[in-house]
Protein backbone atom coordinates (compact mmCIF):
# COMPACT_ATOMS: atom_id res chain seq x y z
CA UNK A 1 0.00 0.00 0.00
CA UNK A 2 1.47 3.38 -1.09
CA UNK A 3 1.07 6.10 2.23
CA UNK A 4 1.15 10.35 1.64
CA UNK A 5 3.30 11.51 3.79
CA UNK A 6 1.24 14.55 4.71
CA UNK A 7 -1.28 11.69 6.86
CA UNK A 8 -0.70 9.42 9.28
CA UNK A 9 -0.38 6.14 8.25
CA UNK A 10 -2.97 4.45 10.60
CA UNK A 11 -5.38 7.09 9.28
CA UNK A 12 -4.57 5.73 5.35
CA UNK A 13 -5.36 2.61 6.50
CA UNK A 14 -8.69 2.98 8.30
CA UNK A 15 -9.42 5.24 5.45
CA UNK A 16 -8.87 2.48 2.83
CA UNK A 17 -10.97 -0.19 5.02
CA UNK A 18 -13.85 2.52 5.53
CA UNK A 19 -13.93 2.83 2.11
CA UNK A 20 -13.81 -1.12 1.74
CA UNK A 21 -17.23 -1.12 4.04
CA UNK A 22 -18.74 1.43 2.65
CA UNK A 23 -18.45 0.16 -0.99
CA UNK A 24 -19.86 -3.14 0.21
CA UNK A 25 -16.57 -4.77 -0.68
CA UNK A 26 -16.59 -5.91 2.68
CA UNK A 27 -20.04 -6.36 3.64
CA UNK A 28 -21.95 -6.46 7.01
CA UNK A 29 -20.55 -9.21 9.11
CA UNK A 30 -17.43 -10.07 6.80
CA UNK A 31 -14.27 -11.26 8.88
CA UNK A 32 -11.67 -8.28 8.42
CA UNK A 33 -7.91 -9.58 7.63
CA UNK A 34 -5.98 -10.72 11.12
CA UNK A 35 -4.38 -8.02 12.44
CA UNK A 36 -0.90 -9.56 11.67
CA UNK A 37 -2.06 -9.99 8.00
CA UNK A 38 -2.78 -6.39 7.19
CA UNK A 39 0.18 -5.65 8.74
CA UNK A 40 2.26 -7.76 6.59
CA UNK A 41 0.10 -6.69 3.74
CA UNK A 42 0.19 -3.24 4.65
CA UNK A 43 4.09 -3.29 5.53
CA UNK A 44 3.40 -1.92 8.77
CA UNK A 45 3.93 -2.74 12.70
CA UNK A 46 0.68 -4.60 13.82
CA UNK A 47 0.44 -2.28 16.46
CA UNK A 48 -0.92 0.23 13.86
CA UNK A 49 -3.49 -2.78 12.65
CA UNK A 50 -4.52 -2.40 16.46
CA UNK A 51 -4.65 0.85 16.17
CA UNK A 52 -6.95 1.11 13.26
CA UNK A 53 -8.80 -1.45 14.43
CA UNK A 54 -9.85 0.22 17.58
CA UNK A 55 -10.77 3.25 15.77
CA UNK A 56 -13.04 1.46 13.49
CA UNK A 57 -14.66 -0.29 16.42
CA UNK A 58 -14.95 2.83 18.37
CA UNK A 59 -17.45 4.20 15.30
CA UNK A 60 -19.30 1.42 15.64
CA UNK A 61 -17.82 0.09 12.08
CA UNK A 62 -16.26 -3.23 13.20
CA UNK A 63 -16.75 -5.28 16.28
CA UNK A 64 -14.54 -8.27 17.97
CA UNK A 65 -16.13 -11.51 18.78
CA UNK A 66 -14.22 -13.06 21.19
CA UNK A 67 -11.16 -14.88 19.86
CA UNK A 68 -12.72 -15.50 16.30
CA UNK A 69 -11.28 -12.05 14.87
CA UNK A 70 -12.71 -8.58 13.62
CA UNK A 71 -16.27 -8.59 11.70
CA UNK A 72 -18.22 -5.62 10.11
CA UNK A 73 -20.92 -4.49 11.79
CA UNK A 74 -24.10 -6.33 11.02
CA UNK A 75 -25.90 -3.29 11.37
CA UNK A 76 -26.93 -2.22 7.99
CA UNK A 77 -28.75 0.84 8.92
CA UNK A 78 -25.59 2.40 10.60
CA UNK A 79 -23.32 1.68 8.31
CA UNK A 80 -25.59 3.40 5.40
CA UNK A 81 -25.45 6.53 8.37
CA UNK A 82 -21.99 6.11 8.52
CA UNK A 83 -21.70 6.29 4.99
CA UNK A 84 -23.61 9.41 4.80
CA UNK A 85 -21.54 11.41 7.15
CA UNK A 86 -18.39 10.75 5.99
CA UNK A 87 -19.56 11.61 2.26
CA UNK A 88 -20.91 14.80 4.33
CA UNK A 89 -18.01 15.19 5.64
CA UNK A 90 -15.86 15.17 2.24
CA UNK A 91 -18.30 17.11 0.56
CA UNK A 92 -18.01 20.05 3.66
CA UNK A 93 -14.19 20.21 2.98
CA UNK A 94 -14.78 20.63 -0.81
CA UNK A 95 -16.91 23.58 -0.03
CA UNK A 96 -14.97 24.86 2.27
CA UNK A 97 -12.03 24.68 0.36
CA UNK A 98 -13.76 25.96 -2.83
CA UNK A 99 -14.61 28.89 -0.70
CA UNK A 100 -11.38 29.84 0.68
CA UNK A 101 -10.19 29.74 -2.70
CA UNK A 102 -12.29 32.77 -4.02
CA UNK A 103 -15.24 30.15 -5.86
CA UNK A 104 -18.70 31.61 -6.18
CA UNK A 105 -21.29 29.00 -4.29
CA UNK A 106 -22.40 28.27 -8.64
CA UNK A 107 -19.19 27.82 -10.10
CA UNK A 108 -18.85 25.07 -7.23
CA UNK A 109 -21.72 23.33 -8.09
CA UNK A 110 -20.40 23.17 -11.49
CA UNK A 111 -17.55 22.13 -10.96
CA UNK A 112 -18.73 19.19 -8.22
CA UNK A 113 -21.52 18.62 -10.86
CA UNK A 114 -18.85 17.92 -13.65
CA UNK A 115 -16.18 15.97 -11.51
CA UNK A 116 -19.78 14.02 -10.37
CA UNK A 117 -19.87 13.70 -14.17
CA UNK A 118 -16.39 12.43 -15.36
CA UNK A 119 -16.44 9.79 -12.58
CA UNK A 120 -19.41 8.19 -13.19
CA UNK A 121 -19.26 8.08 -16.64
CA UNK A 122 -15.96 6.49 -16.48
CA UNK A 123 -17.33 3.77 -14.43
CA UNK A 124 -19.53 3.52 -17.40
CA UNK A 125 -16.99 2.89 -20.10
CA UNK A 126 -15.99 -0.58 -21.54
Amino acid sequence: MYFKGNETIYSQIAEKIKKKIFSGEYPCGTRLPAIRDLAVACQVNPNTVVRVYQQLSEEGLIYTDGTSGKFVTPDAALLSQKKREYLRGRALQFAREAKEAGVSEGEALTLAAAALADVFKADNVL
